[in-house]
């Protein structure tokens, strides 16, 4: 009999047998998956019951299902090891490049990310597999090494660092303009325009806030989830957008767009790299203090 070093762990050797059998419904179909005979399926599986002091599974037609004791214990079997395998996943020795998985927004990505991309690659010698989505990172099971948001720095079970605190200014094209100085316009005058907004008109009712106004939806407002693609309704004279700095000096230089003279508005939100509150392997920790330098010289 294989004993495990611990009187308190069962025979650890065993398990795989145990959960062949389980998946497959039959000793002689996990003797086949693990290319040894039935015999030595049916000794692992044997062992181990009497480890345990009840059976695992019980007879039925020409093969084997768990009895209610088995199915408990192959339940926790398998959490048990998917929680080992999480746990050791950021520290296996990779073959080829390491892959580092980050989740971004569409705009982070567009504005700013992209053109990173190939200098990292290069310089750390890593893989940067992108995902660009606006639903939160899931960082269970190595689905996610690194993420970039908008919030105020914190979501549970993870650490944030700072890449950008957003400075809002408004944005405003010369075709909404039509020919006035801009300025003319004051903060009540701009609260009166079409206004667009991201996800939600937080940026907004902050900025006119602090110039005391207070802000009044209104049916020529206008809401996108993608701030690139407020950027281009902006452009196109749509609403004024209230950009973040530094990305409002790259959104005057790609767009026809003017930046109002109004001092820039700490907002409440900030961007931030998020990450799994474990630690992680070196080479996600290059890539994310080498985000956070980029970020520094955008300042």
């Amino acid at each position: 009999m294989v004993h495990s070093n611990d009187l308190s762990l069962p025979p650890l050797a065993l398990l795989p047998a145990v959960m062949a059998a389980a998946r497959n419904g039959s000793f002689s179909a996990a003797a086949s998956e693990m290319g040894v005979t039935h015999s030595v399926i049916s000794r692992h599986v044997a062992q181990v019951e009497q480890w345990l002091g009840y059976d695992l599974f019980e007879r039925y037609g020409r093969g084997v299902r768990p009895t209610p004791d088995g199915q408990r214990f192959l339940r926790e079997t398998q959490a048990a090891i998917d929680l080992l395998s999480q746990g050791a996943q950021p520290w296996r020795q990779r073959r080829g490049l390491d892959v580092i998985k980050i989740s971004l927004l569409p705009s982070y990505a567009r504005i700013w990310f992209l053109k990173l991309v190939p200098e990292i690659e290069r310089d750390l010698n890593v893989r940067l597999e992108l995902e660009i989505t606006e639903r939160l990172a899931d960082f269970d099971g190595g689905q996610t090494d690194i993420a970039i948001r908008c919030g105020k720095g914190q979501w549970p079970g993870t650490k944030s660092s700072l890449l950008f605190s957003d400075d809002l200014v408004p944005l405003i094209s010369p075709k909404l303009l039509d020919g006035r100085d801009p300025h003319s316009l004051d903060a009540e005058a701009i609260a009166s325009l079409p206004l667009l907004n991201d996800s939600d008109a937080t940026g907004w009712r902050h900025w006119l806030a602090e110039h005391g106004v207070k802000y009044k939806p209104k049916p020529s407002d206008r809401r996108f989830e993608d701030y690139s693609v407020g950027l281009s309704a902006a452009d196109a004279g749509l609403g004024v957008i209230l950009a973040r700095l530094p990305f409002a000096r790259m959104a005057t230089g790609n767009h026809d767009l003017i930046m109002l003279p109004f001092a820039p508005v700490r907002s409440p939100l900030a961007t931030f790299l998020v990450q799994p509150a474990y630690d992680q392997r070196p080479a996600v920790r290059a890539v994310a203090e080498r985000l956070i330098t980029a970020a520094k010289a955008c300042d």
